[in-house]
């Protein structure tokens, strides 16, 4: 019941900052919030196990810009 009640509150926390950390951005263009929320956690694994050119093609089409910052 413990682990229950955990979840819940974690999974409240989590809802709670998409809410109001990315409603600004989503309100902005639905799109590429969309792009971004896809795109970000993905080229940062990639980053992280050492794919930095599959991060760069990522970053691109999350951005939808020629000059990313590499």
């Amino acid at each position: 019941m413990t682990e229950f009640i955990i979840i819940s509150i974690l999974v409240i926390l989590f809802a709670g900052f998409l809410y109001w950390a990315y409603l600004p951005d989503y309100q902005r263009n639905p799109k590429e919030f969309w792009r971004t929320i896809i795109g970000m956690p993905i080229g940062m694994i990639l980053g992280g196990l050492g794919y930095p050119t599959l991060n760069y093609n990522i970053k691109k089409w999350a951005t939808k810009n020629k000059k990313v910052n590499r």
